[in-house]
């Protein structure tokens, strides 16, 4: 004699039954949002997982948590089409989050006793859901992980590009003869391939490449910048890091007066505060061009100083300013416009009226 069909479709390995009475409604609808992040669920799917998980009213049958709404409700609920509807549960169903329980004609229903109490149903068996439960928080924490990592290894590449090209935007300003259409080319190219943090690329493969192109940058900077074997005829005004281009006379090496970034820390504590962590020159005409707003230093006035008396200079008669603003000299009056003054203080600076380098060292004497 043929066996008659209960309906139930057979669970898969991992799909247990978990005792329904110990588990809140809420664990429920945590557990679906957990597994939609984990199984990376289209929209669709999440949405319906979600009604799924609110129709339940908290009574087991049969032992299992059973839900019966139809492709009718689910749409009117949603606003998802009845064929997307379909290929989302048949979605939830193959990753074994749901399991349907068919009825001899197909339908979803539930079969009450006189009394009213629900003693069959037909429909989809949630309780594979929370079955997974552990699984899927195992699982979430090693996607936070892989995330921190993701998102550390971009951290680290955004440090390297920005300074790689503000390295290469400084050679082109500072120092035009000095070739870098290579380390140019190089950067472009990076610009293109380099995966968006919002992506699915990852970072490792071109954040060495712009460590590399970064390193590189920065050595020709200073070789560039390095003292070359000449003797001032005048003081240098250009101070505090560029080397005079006044003119020179072939004798053995003369150390030229100039003011350099540890100068400028002790002459400028409260400044320097304001700028953060200052290594180098590099980072001292990037922090400076990110701060100057913040003391209305308009844009034109930025560069203009930087093309007038160069980007170092330029960055710290701004850091110079900003610390005798922040802390004027005994009988000073306090400046008013920060950014007027910094255009004034570098014309006077461009024309050779006032000297950066011995204006730093008595700030210093005086801190």
């Amino acid at each position: 004699m043929a066996t008659q069909s209960s309906g139930w479709r057979g669970l898969g390995p991992r799909a247990l039954v978990q005792d329904p009475y110990s588990l809140e409604k809420q664990d429920l609808f945590d557990t679906a949002r957990i597994a939609a992040r984990v199984l990376r669920l289209p929209s669709s799917a999440r949405f319906i997982l979600d009604q799924l998980c609110g129709v339940y009213n908290g009574e087991p049958i049969e032992g299992r948590i059973l839900v019966w709404p139809s492709n009718e409700f689910l749409a009117e609920r949603t606003g998802i089409p009845e064929r997307s509807i379909r290929f989302a549960l048949a979605r939830l169903i193959e990753e074994g989050v749901i399991v349907s329980k068919d009825s001899p004609n197909g339908k979803r229903f539930a079969q009450r006793s006189p009394s009213g109490q629900i003693i069959r149903a037909y429909g989809f068996d949630l309780s594979p859901l929370l079955a997974r439960r552990p699984e899927f928080l195992a699982r979430l924490e090693a996607l936070k992980e892989m995330e921190r990592e993701r998102s550390a290894a971009f951290d680290e590449l955004t440090i390297h590009r920005r300074s790689a090209q503000e390295a290469l935007r400084t050679l082109a300003e500072a120092y035009p003869s000095v070739d870098i259409s290579d380390l140019t080319a190089r950067a472009l190219e990076l610009v293109r391939v380099t995966p968006r943090r919002s992506g699915a690329g990852s970072a490792d493969p071109h954040r060495e490449r712009w460590r590399e192109l970064r390193e590189e940058a920065e050595a020709r900077y200073y070789t560039a910048s390095a003292g070359n074997n000449c003797r001032h005829k005048d003081n240098n005004k250009y101070a505090p890091d560029q080397s005079c281009n006044n003119g020179y006379e072939n004798v053995e090496e003369t150390p030229a007066p100039q003011t350099d970034l540890r100068d400028l820390k002790l002459a400028c504590p409260d400044a320097m505060e304001f700028l953060g962590d200052v290594r180098h020159d590099l980072e001292l005409v990037a922090a400076a061009g990110r701060m100057r707003g913040a003391f209305g230093v308009s844009p034109s006035a930025w560069e203009e100083a930087r093309r007038e008396i160069g980007p170092v200079p330029a960055a710290a008669t701004l850091v110079w300013v900003i610390q005798i603003q922040s802390r004027p000299a005994p009988g000073a009056e306090q400046i008013k416009n920060v950014g007027g003054y910094f255009r004034a203080m570098c014309r006077l600076i461009r024309e050779g009226r006032v000297n950066l380098s011995d204006e730093i060292g008595k700030l210093r004497r005086r801190n």
